[in-house]
């Protein structure tokens, strides 16, 4: 029984060279151009084509330069003119960041490589182009260095506003941007902690409305971010089991989280927020962009409460002397009318007069009450040393009472009512 022919192995001088290199041509998958001395192009693959935005026809006959952003186009020209002048090959991966622009004015990342066809002849050049920008880390350190110019952004606008609500309404936007999701919110804690009150974002669901409350309990988003104080991911809201998602998240087709807590001075005051449609979209770098607005927002909210302290201070600070220099002009007042009633007191005229003496106790009763109130606003605007003693609760409110019924409408009646020690 004999053997099935073997399969015809085509001999060199069978191939049709010239048919099997446009094939080949044709068939590279990366953009191959070929140029002459000019830079006009001569031939171009459906790769070139399809990674410039041309066709194989409009690419013939255009110059190289119109590939080349404009930016950068004399500094290329400059080295065309070199290299026309030492053409060598040179291969892909010589850490040069390339460029090149597409037909409709976009720019994407590339590798390329050149080899000149001068020593075969032929006055011309091959330039073999990748397109990198898909490359998975190409596409992570451009990914970075977005996240690096929107701090850069916040960064710029929490120098320039002193106003922390502008920075309250530009974190969400800024990080519901950066990473191109759905929502984004800031959650500020109540004064009880009990709730938190949704301070600013985008894209809010209809149970988060701007002011809106919402509980603060570990069993929810927020309360449990607040509760572990530290990053929240949530790869999948449909399976998370630490707290309860609310149906709401699944109604409006959100996926996946991440929450931060913002922090001043070591104490959680709120969260920062960020929901996707997409299932898994939050990794390291995100958790750690969102970590950095964090920190630029609790930082610029100090600030601000620093600034507002300050401003208080510095207003009590001028009442203060105000009220310093008030009181002591009123002492000296008081010490005139004390030394002139003390010489109506022993003229010999008001001896034998009841209600002359009535009257000058009277006004002298009413020159020490002068001096005890002009005492306490020395000690307010710190003039004076505080010396703390005991008081007659009872007798104070009483005296109390009696200047409010001279003072106040004689329909409003006061009483006092002080227990018995």
């Amino acid at each position: 029984m004999s053997s099935p022919p073997l399969p015809h192995t085509p001999l060199l001088s069978d191939i049709d060279e010239p048919n099997v290199f446009r094939t080949l041509f044709a068939a590279y998958p990366d953009a191959l151009i070929v140029a002459d001395a000019r830079g006009a192009i001569v031939l171009a693959n459906p790769a070139a084509a399809s990674l410039l935005g041309y066709t194989t026809l409009q690419l013939v006959g255009l110059n190289v330069d119109a590939l080349v952003p404009d930016a950068i186009r004399p500094r290329h020209a400059s080295y065309r003119d070199s290299y026309g002048r030492d053409p060598r090959p040179r291969p892909m991966g010589t850490d040069r960041e390339l460029v090149a622009k597409r037909r409709d004015g976009s720019e994407v990342m590339v590798e390329i490589s050149l080899s000149p066809l001068q020593n075969h002849g032929l006055p011309l050049v091959v330039a073999a182009i990748r397109g990198i920008g898909a490359y998975p880390r190409v596409k992570q350190a451009l990914q970075r260095a977005r996240y690096s110019e929107h701090l850069a952004q916040l960064g710029r606008l929490a120098v320039d506003s002193r106003d922390p609500q502008v920075l309250l309404d530009q974190v969400p936007a800024i990080a519901a941007q950066a990473f191109q999701v759905e929502l984004a919110m800031v959650f500020l804690l109540e004064a009880n902690r009990l709730h938190f009150r949704v301070a600013s974002g985008v894209g809010l669901l209809e149970s988060e409305r701007l002011g809106s409350l919402v509980v603060n309990r570990p069993d929810t988003p927020q309360g449990f971010v607040v509760s572990q104080g530290q990053p929240v991911i949530v790869d999948d809201y449909r399976g998370e089991r630490r707290f309860e998602v609310p149906p709401a998240y699944l109604l409006a087709g959100l996926a996946s989280g991440l929450a931060v807590p913002l922090t001043d001075r070591g104490k959680i005051i709120g969260a920062l927020s960020v929901r996707s449609c997409e299932a898994k979209r939050f990794g390291d770098d995100e958790l750690r962009f969102l970590e950095s607005l964090s920190n630029l927002l609790a930082t610029s909210l100090q600030r601000a409460q620093s600034e507002e302290a300050l401003n208080h201070a510095q207003r009590l600070e001028s009442v203060g002397q105000l009220t310093g220099g008030i009181a002591h002009d009123f002492n000296n007042l008081l010490t005139v009318i004390q030394g002139n009633l003390q010489v109506l007191e022993e003229l010999p005229a008001l001896a034998e007069d009841a209600w002359g003496q009535h009257l000058v106790d009277a006004a002298t009763r009413a020159t020490k009450r002068g001096a005890e109130l002009t005492s306490k606003l020395l000690a307010f605007s710190r003039r004076q040393v505080l010396q703390p003693n005991s008081v007659d609760v009872s007798l104070l409110l009483n005296s109390l009472a009696d200047m409010l019924r001279r003072t106040l409408d004689q329909r409003i009646r006061i009483d006092v009512e002080v227990a018995l020690v």
